[in-house]
């Protein structure tokens, strides 16, 4: 039996201030069933690159049997407030037949960078 491995998609992603962006994540039913993932907005702009201090809302989940990670992307505030301790997934690993189920272990939330005015100094004379 061949083994599956990882699709991606463009999906649609609501940010904190109700704007629309288009964002790529992993294309894995068990984790669209869960992350809130809708087909993408034609003419919505791309989510930026992430850095540390600008990403999007993501779950990590853990194999407690391997200890490994799976960081998703949430696209919808409403499928991160649902997410709880008791989260599963089931998820294809790459290599494997048979999915491997992870629980939830931490919920990072949404991160953007505000403008405000800069504080000006005095010249001195």
């Amino acid at each position: 039996m061949a083994a599956n491995q990882k699709n991606f998609q463009v999906f649609s992603y609501v940010d904190d201030n109700g704007d629309v962006w288009n964002k790529r994540g992993l294309l894995d039913a068990s984790i669209n069933a869960i992350d809130g993932s809708t087909a993408l907005t034609a003419g919505q702009p791309v989510w930026p690159h992430e850095t540390r201090r600008y990403h999007t809302r993501k779950a990590v989940f853990v194999d407690a049997t391997t200890f490994r990670t799976l960081r998703i992307t949430i696209y919808t505030a409403a499928a991160f407030a649902a997410l709880t301790g008791a989260s599963t997934v089931n998820v294809s690993v790459p290599g494997e037949t048979a999915a491997v189920t992870y629980t939830l272990a931490e919920k990072i939330p949404e991160k953007q960078p505000v403008a405000r005015a800069t504080r000006q100094l005095a010249d001195h004379a």
